[in-house]
């Protein structure tokens, strides 16, 4: 009996540490947050097939550095034509929404929600919180994509079945 209450513990503290280490993610650092939002915003039709894409960055000035060195460069069939960067959410609605932390969190969601934009972070836990895409570094020190849902259908995204391949989905 007692070998079996052992056994037992033995393997749920195995499942335990396996599941975390696989799921742990923690936030991407500027360059890569900038670098994955160009690649993955690709796959959002809507963004992707503007014309022009202009990026508002809500409380992370570091990105907002990162992603200006790519103005003038493609995003899908549309180009990065501006990157605008602040602490409070800009009064024209930009084509893309990139929220740096969760001070304005609850507000930065309406606000996606309103403008039908999509809502990207370089924290994957925000990603759970309501935001539409996010990134993150895994303990591999891998970047990893986080898509969520039902923030995509509020936001009104339409994204390429091909992100479901390399995203870890949220709903």
């Amino acid at each position: 009996m007692w070998f079996d209450i052992k056994r037992t513990l033995c393997i749920l503290l195995l499942i335990f540490l396996i599941d975390s280490g696989f799921t742990q993610t923690n936030e991407a650092p500027p360059d890569v947050a900038a670098a994955m939002l160009v690649k993955a915003i690709a796959f959002e039709s809507n963004v992707s097939n503007q014309g022009e894409v202009t990026i508002f960055i809500l409380d992370a000035p570091e990105v907002a550095d990162e992603l200006k060195n790519g103005i003038g460069k493609p995003i899908g069939k549309s180009i990065l034509k501006s990157v605008d960067s602040g602490n409070t959410l800009p009064e024209n609605a930009p084509s893309i929404l990139y929220v740096g932390n969760e001070t304005h969190l609850d507000s930065a969601i309406q606000y996606t929600r309103e403008h039908k934009i999509p809502s990207v972070t370089g924290n994957p836990d925000m990603v759970k919180k309501g935001v539409s895409l996010g990134f993150g570094i895994g303990i591999d020190n891998k970047p990893k994509i986080w898509l969520n849902l039902s923030t995509s259908v509020k936001e009104s995204l339409e994204w390429n079945p091909a992100i479901l391949k390399i995203a870890r989905t949220v709903k």
